[in-house]
């Protein structure tokens, strides 16, 4: 943890509201970042430490000068969510359902406001949005809204990692499968009228907005046309922290029409998006090649969707069938065990153990994980086991 600027202070929130609530917020600051939390010093400070990281991944891509700031950022944590609807309706006069950035004039009164969720890793992701939306606009107050919403998405993955030590960036793809469905219907906006929605019609279309402003931002992060990278950098160095959201977006339009013809862009787009593969089609691929008998593209295939999805089991289970089928069985072991940790079906994966361990030539681990298929699944395994089992009762 690093060292911060700010050790403790406790304030009293809001006056009548803080009085009538006892609330009691332990501070933590660093040269960026101001947090204030309800639950306690330690809390404060990793949360600090947290959105520094955010903040250096964030900067990595538009370069902000951070002696611009004018005050650090102030966030407000509350260890629930009753206490955050409390403050947001003193402070507003409504409450919200998600995490809120609150922006004023003066960055010394703007806020993010958030509040601890059951799961960390929606805590994680919102945090990453909303703190994304704090960052950019305490540089461009009126940013184009596409590239406000667009990068917040594209971000919402980045976070914490207690293996590495650090915040790290990590594609989030969780709209893809949404915008191939809009493409497919036609249901997208032409890339000039995106850019150019207003705060009304974006809010209007927002099953469209959302999703397609996340995918224009990977497409000029990503398209293996370098003139669509340049396009996203040299933009975001025009944006200008005096102009008005319209004149800002007109800018973005502008110069891209000036670079770009708009039917051959919106074709590059499109031919991009069917291009990108979510984690079902590329596990129904996978699953195709390996019955296929293919099975380096089986495996690249499973690779990728777990670079996807960390959290399903599926691609563990096939690499540990491809390992298997290459007499990898060591590696085939790992990736059946990983499979169990994150819920495959037991008797189905302990089977495969088994038969893992027995084409080792390791009998003991054998027995154990293919009596435990039996147990589990006696009218699919119970037979298979017998018959294995008495094989290496007879040495074979």
């Amino acid at each position: 943890m690093k060292k911060f600027v700010a050790i403790v202070a406790v304030l009293v929130l809001g006056g009548a509201l803080a009085s009538a609530q006892g609330a009691q917020f332990a501070s933590a600051s660093t040269g960026r970042y101001t947090v204030w939390s309800d639950a306690g010093q330690e809390d404060a400070e990793a949360l600090a430490a947290t959105l520094d990281g955010l903040f250096l991944v964030y900067n990595e891509y538009f370069r902000f000068d951070e002696t611009m700031l004018k005050a650090p950022l102030t966030v407000r944590n509350f260890s629930a969510k009753d206490a955050f609807d409390a403050y947001l309706v003193k402070v507003i006069g409504e409450t919200k359902d998600d995490f809120v950035y609150l922006h004023y004039p003066t960055a010394e009164r703007s806020e993010l406001v958030v509040y601890r969720k059951d799961s960390p890793d929606e805590f994680s992701a919102s945090l990453a949005h909303q703190a994304f939306v704090q960052f950019l606009k305490a540089f461009v107050p009126e940013p184009p809204l596409w590239i406000r919403e667009g990068f917040a998405v594209y971000f919402e993955r980045t976070a914490y990692s207690e293996e590495t030590g650090a915040v790290t960036y990590a594609e989030n793809q969780a709209w893809l499968e949404t915008v191939k469905l809009l493409a497919n219907q036609d249901q997208l906006y032409s890339l000039t009228q995106l850019m150019t929605l207003t705060s009304d019609e974006a809010r209007d279309g927002l099953d469209v907005f959302y999703p397609q402003s996340w995918a224009l931002v990977s497409f000029f992060l990503n398209s293996g046309e370098r003139r669509y990278n340049r396009f996203i950098w040299d933009v975001i160095a025009q944006l200008e922290p005096t102009a008005t959201l319209e004149e800002n977006q007109a800018m973005a339009r502008d110069f891209f029409l000036r670079w770009h013809v708009e039917e051959a862009a919106q074709e590059d787009f499109a031919s991009y998006l069917a291009a990108q593969k979510t984690f079902a089609e590329l596990v129904t691929t996978g699953v195709s090649a390996y019955g296929d008998k293919d099975l380096d593209l089986a495996g690249r295939l499973f690779t990728q969707a777990l670079a996807k999805n960390p959290s399903s089991y599926i691609p563990y289970y096939y690499l540990g069938l491809i390992a298997y089928a290459k007499s990898d069985y060591a590696a085939a072991e790992i990736q059946y065990v990983k499979a169990l940790e994150l819920g495959s079906e037991e008797p189905i994966t302990n089977y495969a153990l088994g038969i893992n361990a027995f084409a080792s030539r390791r009998f003991d681990d054998a027995r154990l994980y293919l009596q435990k298929a039996a147990e589990g699944d006696p009218v699919r395994y119970e037979t298979k086991v017998s018959e294995i089992l008495a094989r290496m009762e007879s040495g074979g």
